[in-house]
């Protein structure tokens, strides 16, 4: 276990917040859990954790953020080497410190703060952020029988090896072959909804 490891428990127990998303009327899907959001990891929205939505790229820097327990920002020169960040916003700490521990590195000078967060990108933030804490990262899987594994983009390829190899990354259920094994679809263009990302932080942690 991680040093910040925590308690998991199924939503229907003895969680202050029960049953379904009260947005969207669904139930929570088995795999999630909403303890971290009980844990200040990630945070909801007008008392709602809105598990089918999609991440974004700003708010899953800070989820690490907050993972790393919200360290002092001092330096802020990042709000000059991305034009789409400002200071003094809700994501501007998390960016900073992202940015100078090698977890993100942007694009074309954006970090494209509302974009939204894909299952590639994903296991490339994971993957940094592992790095930067000095985990154990040699874990590997060849993930090419995987359902649009072609679609990995090359900067990414490295870090959803590792992603697969973990079990960070599963893929999603698409179905049985002949003999009655699953079919999973990587699906790395894919964006990644609140939920996954959710479960993404159980099986990290």
């Amino acid at each position: 276990n991680h040093p910040w490891h925590f308690t998991y428990s199924n939503w229907y127990g003895s969680n202050s917040r029960t049953g379904g998303d009260q947005n969207s009327g669904d139930q929570k899907p088995t795999w999630f859990t909403p303890d971290v959001y009980d844990n200040g990891i990630m945070s909801g929205n007008n008392g709602l954790f809105k598990p089918t939505g999609n991440i974004t790229r700003a708010q899953v820097v800070t989820t690490l953020y907050n993972l790393e327990g919200k360290p002092e920002v001092t330096d802020y020169s990042t709000v000059y080497k991305f034009g789409d960040v400002e200071e003094g916003k809700w994501y501007t700490d998390a960016v900073c410190w992202a940015y100078s521990k090698g977890i993100t590195t942007g694009n074309a000078g954006k970090f494209d703060i509302t974009g939204n967060l894909t299952r590639q990108q994903m296991a490339a933030f994971f993957f940094r952020f592992a790095g930067f804490m000095r985990f154990e990262t040699a874990e590997r899987a060849d993930y090419s029988g995987m359902l649009n594994a072609d679609k990995v983009s090359g900067y990414a390829k490295e870090a959803v090896e590792w992603a697969v190899g973990s079990g960070l990354i599963t893929g999603s259920l698409a179905g049985y072959d002949a003999s009655g094994a699953e079919i999973r679809d990587l699906n790395p263009q894919g964006a990644t909804t609140r939920a996954q990302l959710a479960a993404i932080l159980q099986r990290f942690c």
